[in-house]
């Protein structure tokens, strides 16, 4: 029913909303003024300029990592509220269409109950009379009854039209709700690798803290292989990071576009 499937898909809500946004998003390091002054002083040119590349990619890579935590909270947002507006459409379809017909099973009913009633109770009494055999009477009850018969009928058609109608409204909900179901399933598991890829995310970038610790260390007493060896570090796991990243925001998107299917085609 389409009452179910507003469950299933506050349900699924709830799913999405849980996901991480910006959770792994980090304060950049930050190189300040001096920092790299006794490293520098003491260093070969060679290693100036490796150390002067590794910083700058290093501040590149970060600003790129900002850009994908936005971009992956924004299309997360957005998910969350196309998710929002499935279960509101899946709600509001099941009052207009179910209670509304429902509603004239109900009115049906009770506009032919005192029809019925009388044609019901009639025709017991012409099986409570019959051992009496009076013939009057007997006659009497039977011309009511078949004047009662016809009219009797097509109530009991109209009310087996509405029941019908309800019905199959019923069964449409009911499969309705089984291939959003489906479709639902198959995003779990795009949430499930989100979530993973977030948490490894997050644990590249608790190893980045003991190498910022150690390059600063490093800096500190002018040991120009240490600086290097540091941010050489630093710089590839923040590619990882990023790497990382940009595949989440791509699963995000392809949590958007199965979104995008199941609300055009319930719409």
């Amino acid at each position: 029913m389409y009452l179910n499937l507003f469950t299933l898909l506050l349900a699924a809500f709830v799913l999405v909303s849980a996901l991480p946004g910006e959770a792994s998003a980090a304060a950049p390091f930050s190189f300040t003024t001096g920092l790299l002054d006794k490293t520098l002083a003491a260093s070969t040119q060679a290693q100036t300029n490796r150390i002067h590349a590794l910083q700058d990619e290093l501040v590149t890579l970060q600003k790129q990592e900002q850009e994908w935590d936005h971009s992956i909270t924004v299309q997360h947002n957005q998910n969350k509220e196309t998710l929002a507006a499935l279960s509101k459409q899946a709600k509001a379809i099941d009052a207009a269409q179910l209670a509304k017909l429902e509603e004239d099973v109900l009115r049906t009913r009770e506009r032919y109950k005192p029809l019925l009633s009388r044609y019901t109770a009639i025709n017991k009494q012409i099986e409570d009379v019959r051992p009496l055999k009076n013939k009057s009477l007997n006659t009497m009850l039977r011309l009511q009854a078949t004047a009662l018969k016809i009219p009797a009928q097509l109530a009991r058609a109209d009310i087996q039209s509405k029941e019908k109608a309800h019905r199959a409204a019923k069964d449409k909900a009911s499969k309705a709700t089984k291939d959003i179901r489906d479709r639902l399933e198959d995003i779990n598991p795009t949430n499930v690798q989100i979530k993973a890829k977030m948490s490894a995310v997050q644990s590249s970038r608790k190893s980045l803290s003991p190498l910022w610790s150690a390059f600063k260390k490093s800096a500190k007493k002018g040991d120009a292989i240490g600086v290097q060896s540091t941010l050489s570090s630093m710089v590839s796991l923040l590619r990882q990071v990023n790497d990382e990243k940009q595949r989440i925001y791509k699963l995000e998107t392809s949590v958007r576009d199965k979104l995008a299917t199941i609300k055009k085609d319930t719409g």
